[in-house]
Order: structure tokens, then C-alpha cells, then sequence
């Protein structure tokens, strides 16, 4: 068994590493850094994102996918392709759970690739305002200055995924949600989920709530092995 660890948008896979260790399989980490790619991509969209991982690693009804936020969201298109199992931690199958900066996604695209949003500006005020006091301070700073530094194009294609049209006849669901009450970047479930302590960035901030029910969940599955871990 194959487990795949999808982050989230802005992320590296380093988001995981206060739960991975505690899970049991072979361990997959993507990078969406690397694969999205830094070219223009106008026409991405998660179904055609998760497609490209499913070929690029034979993902199967096997393997299960374990996804923060906009890494949940691929998950599911990723289920949709292969039949795997889908653990989604403070993300969403609902895509007006996402909290928008405003509707219009051109200009949202345009003011990315022009440095008006993702600069240290605004990181400085998200910080003394949103995260002030909150343990999660650091890691939203560092997912932040990746965003700052990273390639404005590969920015804008993580942003597509996200906000791309759901496909006709699409219907997965994810076998587990775990998402915080306090989360400020999307808004809780109306599906059952497991509440857990923490913000967006619980998986970091209160990982042992987080990594539990997903062994639980592995468990029950009856899945169980051992953790090489690969990063691709």
C-alpha cells in the first residue's frame, strides 16, 4: 500500500512532516512546485492535474491519497480517476467552501502575476492581523514567502486547480475528513467531519489529533507496512 501526500496550495510536502512519520505504508510526497511546472498552463484544471499524477505514478484503487486543502481537492479528482481511498485534512468537495479574496478570477490571476497580492506587504499585515498570537503563525509565514518567491506562473496554475469548473458527472467524496472549526481558508463541511483543534494548519499545529483517526481509518482498511519515503 502507497500512501500520497498531496499539499496544499503554496506548499511543499514538508506540511506533513509532523504526521507522516506516525503513518503506516510506503510513503509518496508530491510536489506541486515541480510538477505543476512554471509555464503558462491556461487550460489546467484539477481533473487534468490529477490525471498527470495518475500516470506519472500508476496511482490505483489500491494506493490512498492523504491531501491538505487545495491537496485534498486533487485527491478527489485523483479518486475519480483511480478508485483510491481519500483523506482530505482542511479542505473541501464543495468549491464555494473556498473563502475567495474576491469573484473575479481574472483579476485575481492578473494581480498574482504583478506581485500585488502575494508580497511582503501583505504577508506582514495577514500576519499582525489573521495569525497574531495563533501557533500557527509560522508555518501560514513560510507558505506565504513561498508564494512571494515562488514563479508567478506556477502560482497562477496552483490557482487554477482550485478554482477550475467542477467536471460533468463528477461525484467522489473523500472516506474521511478532518477539518478545524477555526478555519479561516475554508469554511467547515456541511458533510460530517472529524473537528479537530487549530486553524487551517492543524496537520502542523496539532498533529496527533490529525495523524490518530488517520491511522484509525488505515487500520480499519486493514493497511499496514513500512514507511520508505520518496519525494517526486
Amino acid at each position: 500500500m502507497r500512501l500520497f501526500f498531496i499539499p496544499g496550495f503554496g506548499e511543499d510536502p514538508a506540511i506533513f512532516d509532523r504526521i507522516a512519520p506516525h503513518l503506516p505504508g510506503d510513503h509518496v510526497f508530491v510536489d506541486n512546485w515541480q510538477l505543476v511546472g512554471d509555464a503558462p498552463r491556461p487550460g489546467l484544471t484539477a481533473l487534468a492535474y490529477a490525471g498527470e499524477l495518475v500516470g506519472r505514478f500508476g496511482i490505483t484503487a489500491r494506493d490512498v491519497v492523504v491531501g491538505h486543502s487545495m491537496g485534498g481537492w486533487i485527491g478527489l479528482h485523483v479518486k475519480h480517476l483511480a478508485g483510491c481511498a481519500v483523506v482530505q485534512i482542511g479542505s473541501w468537495s464543495a468549491p464555494a467552501k473556498v473563502v475567495r479574496p474576491v469573484s473575479n478570477l481574472g483579476l485575481v490571476y492578473w494581480a498574482v502575476r504583478r506581485g500585488l497580492y502575494f508580497n511582503r506587504l501583505v504577508r506582514r499585515l495577514l500576519l499582525r492581523y489573521n495569525y497574531r498570537g495563533k501557533p500557527s503563525a509560522g508555518v501560514f509565514g513560510e507558505v506565504f514567502g513561498n508564494l512571494i518567491r515562488g514563479n508567478k506562473h506556477n502560482v497562477v496554475n496552483q490557482l487554477r486547480i482550485i478554482y477550475s469548473p467542477v467536471p460533468a458527472g463528477f461525484a467522489a467524496q473523500p472516506d474521511l475528513r478532518i477539518h478545524a472549526r477555526a478555519d479561516a481558508i475554508i469554511r467547515y463541511p456541511d458533510e460530517p467531519a472529524l473537528e479537530v483543534p487549530g486553524d487551517h494548519f492543524s496537520l502542523y499545529t496539532h498533529p496527533g489529533e490529525v495523524y490518530q483517526p488517520i491511522r484509525a481509518f488505515l487500520a480499519e482498511r486493514g493497511q499496514n507496512g513500512s514507511r520508505p519515503h520518496a519525494r517526486a
